[in-house]
């Protein structure tokens, strides 16, 4: 099924089975009822949502008969821009920038003035700096109501990572020895959860027992 990425897929999807995907911003029941009258039936939503949202939009919206899925690993996305950082950053045009996103595989890095890295881009996408772990939250999305779970792919070892995951999911290790594993593969980025606990979005909240 298709992905509808903004509102102008919508009419072309609208009575067909699609998925919704985090850019939507879908906050409330109201507008996943919208949504699935117009045949949406699995929905990713906003990185930004904290848990006590994902739980009542979840409960809420139990006899609609639709999925959600949660975003659990790599940078989250933040915003979309009509213009094309990548390309500005290398002197280059949206319309002539010859893929030059391609040269930053996990994105730029955006710097504060007094050298902290900030934020990361890619093409006209904004992300976060930080890569999203919510291995120790997974359960708590479970019992929430969460079905699905997205894993935003790097350049890391990804194979491992949707592994360590899926054993965490399956209970084939500990919640202990997968958070360790994941610390032992020494991204790029610090780890973050904080807008799963209602804090800016790079915090880490290390009080959780993972």
């Amino acid at each position: 099924m298709v992905e509808a990425k903004d509102a102008s897929a919508l009419f072309h999807l609208r009575g067909r089975p699609h998925h919704i995907g985090p850019f939507m911003n879908v906050y409330n029941e109201q507008t996943v009822a919208v949504l699935a009258r117009n045949g949406a039936q699995i929905f990713c939503l906003p990185a930004e949502m904290p848990a006590t949202a994902i739980r009542a939009i979840c409960d809420q919206t139990r006899a609609l008969d639709v999925t959600f899925e949660v975003q659990v690993f790599g940078r989250m996305p933040l915003a979309l821009s009509a213009r094309c950082y990548h390309a500005r950053a290398h002197g280059r045009t949206k319309d002539s920038c010859r893929f030059i996103c391609e040269d930053d595989p996990d994105g730029l890095d955006f710097f504060t003035l007094d050298g902290q890295p900030f934020l990361t881009v890619n093409g006209i996408q904004t992300l976060s700096h930080t890569y999203l772990n919510l291995i120790g939250e997974l359960p708590d999305l479970q019992a929430g109501g969460v079905a699905r779970f997205r894993l935003s792919p790097h350049t890391c070892d990804m194979v491992k990572i949707a592994s360590i995951f899926n054993s965490v999911l399956r209970q084939g290790i500990s919640m202990e020895e997968a958070t360790a594993q994941l610390d032992a593969m020494k991204l790029s980025a610090p780890f973050c959860n904080g807008f799963y606990y209602g804090k800016p979005g790079y915090c880490w909240n290390s009080s959780v027992a993972h």
